[in-house]
C-alpha cells in the first residue's frame, strides 16, 4: 500500500509539472508573438488605393496616404459620374492595429500590406462587396 501510494503521488507531482510548464510555456508564446507582431507607425507610411463601393456611380478611385510627419491625404474620385477629384487632409492616428484618420468617422484595421476599412461601428464590412473595401499597398 505505502509503494502504490508512493508511486501514485510521483506520478501526480510528474503530471502537475508537466502541466504547468506547457502552460508557462504557451503564455511565454503569447508574449513573444505580441511583440513580433506589433505594428509601428513606420509600418504604415506611404499610399494606399482602391476602387471602393459606389452605389451611383461606377466605383470611387480612392488613394490614402500616411505620411511620417503624421498627416494623411485622402483623394477620391466618384469614376463615371464625375471628373472632379475630392480632398481631405489631416491627422492620422495608429491605435493597436486600428488606423484612425482625423475628421472620419470610420476606422481602417491594419493588415500585411493594406488597410481594411472598417464600418462606422468597427467591425469588418462583409458580404460579397467586403473585399472591395481593402486598400491595398502602392508599393509594389
Amino acid at each position: 500500500i505505502i509503494m502504490r501510494f508512493l508511486v501514485y503521488t510521483c506520478s501526480f507531482i510528474l503530471l502537475f509539472t508537466i502541466i504547468m510548464g506547457c502552460i508557462n510555456t504557451k503564455s511565454n508564446s503569447m508574449v513573444d508573438n505580441a511583440k513580433i507582431h506589433k505594428i509601428s507607425d513606420n509600418m504604415v507610411l506611404g499610399a494606399y488605393a482602391a476602387d471602393l463601393p459606389c452605389a451611383d456611380c461606377e466605383a470611387i478611385a480612392t488613394v490614402l496616404t500616411l505620411k511620417g510627419d503624421g498627416m494623411y491625404k485622402l483623394e477620391y474620385n466618384y469614376v463615371g459620374k464625375s471628373v472632379e477629384s475630392f480632398v481631405k487632409t489631416g491627422n492620422w492616428d495608429l491605435n493597436k492595429n486600428e488606423l484612425l484618420l482625423e475628421g472620419l468617422d470610420y476606422k481602417y484595421k491594419v493588415e500585411k500590406d493594406q488597410l481594411r476599412q472598417l464600418d462606422l461601428s468597427g467591425k469588418e464590412i462583409s458580404g460579397e462587396l467586403g473585399e472591395r473595401y481593402v486598400l491595398r499597398s502602392m508599393a509594389d
